[in-house]
């Protein structure tokens, strides 16, 4: 209980000292120090001779004890200053499945100054080092486990350049997020195309049976249903449209999905959605808050995937805001 208290209150200082944005550049405010292992056993050893130097009145012992303790002193100037001045700014964050890794994507710039081994992570994700003159493009991946909207959590930069001795890092938070879609579950059936109603009757859309016209070209609209020879000779995009059954349509809600409970669910609604498009098969999302009319194509699977993303969701959730 003491323990969680101590980290509410660190992340609380942090917030205040070092505020989430899109650009952070790294200062005398954001940057901590404090020796490595290497360095505190370099300080025993330096401690060390000079107290033998001072028990034998040694002018060699106690001059290798000062010239080692300057190494370390200029160990901590150097180490600061690989890091003082860089500006991270927060480029893009990718949607993703729950349970895949994010990426990431950033700049790093130097303000003039070349930098070494300035190392980039997540806990509990890889870190990966940079070395650079000017600006470094960067993509890091971090672990989203929940749907929703997604931060990441404090990031740390760190670096021991050159000597090893002291390490310098600071956590920062962007202000982005992801939107992290369900994880999908591939494990069932498509429903009956009879499930979009059994009404009969027809409706026009850019289907695959009986031809019924054009209308003008979508984004969303399948690249097989343009029609390239009118835009050859009209050079007007239009996409042809098809006459298809009603019934032909495939229906998905929650009530048609299998499984135990509301993310169960909602992750076979996912895995139906991504069967549908690599099938080409029009289907309709029925939510209790939302509802997606019949298509097919890249944006109406991003309609879908939002809406079950963002069902019935109303907090942000935090990657883990995880520091030591």
């Amino acid at each position: 209980m003491l323990k969680l208290e101590i980290k509410r209150r660190y992340l609380k200082w942090l917030d205040r000292r070092i505020p989430p944005a899109s650009h952070i550049t790294l200062d005398q405010k954001q940057i901590f120090i404090l020796p490595t292992k290497g360095g505190y056993i370099w300080l025993a050893v330096v401690a060390l001779i000079f107290i033998l130097a001072a028990n034998y009145a040694n002018s060699l012992a106690f001059g290798l004890s000062f010239f080692m303790i300057s190494l370390f002193m200029l160990s901590i100037l150097h180490t600061w200053r690989n890091l003082a001045g860089i500006t991270l700014v927060s480029k893009s964050a990718e949607s993703r499945h729950a349970g895949e890794l994010i990426p990431i994507k950033l700049l790093l710039q130097s303000s003039g100054r070349s930098r070494h081994a300035v190392k980039l992570g997540w806990p509990d994700n890889e870190q990966v080092a940079y070395s650079f003159i000017k600006n470094q493009d960067s993509t890091l991946l971090v672990q989203a486990n929940v749907r929703g909207w997604f931060q990441p959590g404090r990031m740390r930069v760190e670096s021991v350049y050159p000597l090893g001795f002291c390490r310098a890092w600071s956590w920062v938070q962007f202000d982005s997020q992801a939107l992290i879609y369900p994880k999908p579950d591939f494990s069932h059936p498509l429903p009956s195309s009879r499930g979009a109603g059994d009404e009969t009757g027809v409706q026009t859309q850019s289907g695959q049976d009986d031809f019924a016209g054009f209308r003008r070209y979508k984004t969303s609209d399948l690249s097989g249903h343009v029609d390239w020879k009118g835009y050859a000779r009209t050079n007007e995009l239009n996409t042809k449209l098809f006459e298809e059954p009603i019934g032909s349509q495939i229906k998905l809600s929650l009530q048609l999905a299998p499984g135990g409970g509301l993310e169960e669910k909602l992750s076979v609604l996912t895995g139906w959605c991504l069967q549908c498009e690599s099938t080409n098969k029009p289907y309709c999302l029925s939510l209790p808050d939302k509802e997606v009319a019949a298509n097919i194509g890249r944006q109406h699977l991003k309609e879908c995937l939002e809406a079950l993303a963002l069902f019935s969701y109303g907090k942000k959730e935090s990657g883990g805001t995880h520091v030591s």
